[in-house]
This record gives structure tokens, sequence and C-alpha cells, in this order.
């Protein structure tokens, strides 16, 4: 499934951006870069919506934990909800669980 990223709520109180697709190596070297984009000078906490992610790699943990120290560095914090069961116990495993609102 294509990587796509499409913004589901933008204002001053929150981000929520819907997530869906795969984040494997060959999605995420197409698409990183509009992720980030997306979170470029925010100025309120993120939430990503994994409900339609169906798969997420190393490099999909790396997204998270760059976008989540930007915006750190801002004051702001980044949460992931509804993803399905195997990608929660992925970020789970891997110390991501924080992640998870």
């Amino acid at each position: 499934m294509p990587l796509s990223f499409e913004i589901l709520k933008s204002d001053e109180s929150v981000l929520v951006i819907a997530v869906k697709g795969e984040l494997d190596t060959f999605n995420l070297s197409n698409h990183e870069a509009k992720f980030h984009a997306l979170l470029n000078n925010q100025k309120s906490p993120v939430i990503l919506d994994f409900s339609e992610v169906t798969y997420m790699s190393s490099l999909g943990i790396r997204m998270i934990l760059v976008a989540s120290k930007d915006l750190k560095r801002n004051g702001f914090s980044l949460k992931i909800e509804n993803p399905n069961e195997e990608v929660e116990k992925v970020l789970v495993m891997t110390g991501f669980g924080s992640f998870l609102q």
C-alpha cells in the first residue's frame, strides 16, 4: 500500500495527521521529506493516527524519533493513536510505547 499523509485537523491546539500505508524503506525514501515538511515550524502538539498503517520498519521508528525531537525543541509533543496490534507491538518492543496515546 502506498504511503500517504492526510491532515485531519490543524489549529492552534493540535495537528492531527492520518498516516496511511507501510512505513518501510521503499515508501519512506520517497515520502519522508513530505512528512517532515508537514511538521516544519509546528506550534502545537501532533497526533499521528496510525489506524491505516499496515507495517512499520526501523525507518518508520526513526522518522517518529526525529519528528518527536524536532517538536520537543519547540516545547511540543508527538503521540500516536489507533495503531494495529502488530505496529503497537513494534512500538512497545522498541521502547517507543510512550508515544502511544
